[in-house]
């Protein structure tokens, strides 16, 4: 373990881990590209080379399918990992994420409420989904703000107890609208379980403002480091607690609305990942950040390309499986595993 937090080859490792990800990502799926072709086709794009030995659909299959959802994995699950890493961070909370404080079922909730408009009304709001998604992940942001802060402060138990509760509350909601909807419920139901399958015009924007937060999250590394130590701590030390817990909470709550509006609710990647990073090394977030931003974007292509092949090799029928499945038959075990683990107080 001391390997990882002294030196710089476990970054080297971690990008190799990610280019790997990636080419194997592009290159498994219920229809397989042999991986020298998927090279090829690779090189052929970036230089401008006419191969007309690499079969047209290959080609296809990689650049207009394979390639745009293998980049928004690993645009969300960067995204995702960051926000848990800060929300565990913030809220001192080891099992803290986008989950906890409610903003997975704000969007949900957005999301259902798109669908159901769409067939109460006009079509027309179905187009509209992500955005109903973002801004339902945003109200629920600001509404466990306002209910934890308590004469001007903002209460970590309070605000936790809050997300609870705001979650109960919007799921509530989902449930109504998916009574009303009767069998046209099941739109909702695999969005719930998220996925990287379909088309967004407003990718590379999305990818560029997630990339800019995280950019931003870096810059206060020192001050999560003492945040973690405890507000007294980190305020002796100079550390104004307030503004930067509402920063860094409004910050990574816009790069989960985000991630969120774009896939559908993709659980267990903001614990998995960051808690997975910490062990390897160490609790400085000048580390953990980018490492767990680097893992972030390897995990989810590669649990997604596992739902698109497994489901495939058993039954021979092209069929996926939503990739939220898969990171919950990871995270539910890791989710044991921190509970055990958190009563040996070994957690930071």
């Amino acid at each position: 373990m001391k390997l990882f937090r002294k030196s710089y080859i476990s970054y080297l490792i971690l990008f190799v881990v990610l280019f790997m990800s990636f080419m194997i990502s592009i290159s498994a799926g219920s229809v397989s590209v042999p991986f020298i072709n998927t090279v090829k086709v690779l090189l052929a794009e970036l230089f401008s080379l006419n191969l007309k030995t690499i079969p047209e659909v290959q080609h296809d299959i990689i650049i207009k399918i394979r390639v745009p959802r293998v980049f928004l994995g690993m645009i969300v699950g960067a995204g995702l990992s960051i926000s848990g890493l800060v929300f565990q961070a913030l809220l001192k909370n080891p099992l803290a994420d986008p989950y906890t404080l409610g903003i997975s079922a704000g969007a949900a909730f957005g999301a259902g409420l798109a669908i159901f408009l769409s067939y109460a009304i006009n079509a027309y709001f179905k187009t509209l989904l992500p955005l109903f998604a973002f801004f339902g992940a945003i109200a629920t942001v600001f509404l466990v703000y306002f209910l934890g802060r308590t004469k001007g402060r903002v209460q970590i138990l309070t605000i936790i107890l809050s997300g609870v509760v705001v979650s109960y509350l919007f799921s509530s909601g989902l449930v109504l609208i998916m009574s009303l909807l009767g069998d046209r419920s099941h739109e909702i139901i695999y969005w719930l379980m998220g996925s990287l399958a379909g088309y967004h015009r407003h990718l590379i924007t999305a990818a560029a403002v997630i990339f800019i937060f995280i950019v931003f999250t870096f810059i206060f590394f020192r001050d999560l480091d003492l945040m973690s130590l405890g507000d007294d701590q980190a305020k002796s030390l100079g550390v104004n607690t307030e503004l930067i817990r509402l920063l860094l909470f409004s910050t990574t709550s816009l790069i989960t609305a985000i991630s969120v509006s774009l896939t559908g609710t993709i659980g267990f990647v903001g614990l998995i990942v960051p808690h997975s990073m910490r062990m390897l090394f160490g609790p400085g977030h000048k580390r953990l950040i980018p490492a767990s931003v680097v893992a972030g974007a390897s995990f989810l292509p590669l649990s997604d390309t596992l739902a698109r092949t497994v489901p495939s090799l058993l039954f021979q029928s092209g069929m996926e499986v939503p990739v939220g499945v898969v990171t919950a038959l990871f995270g539910s075990p890791f989710f044991i595993f921190l509970l055990i683990r958190g009563k040996k107080r070994l957690w930071f």
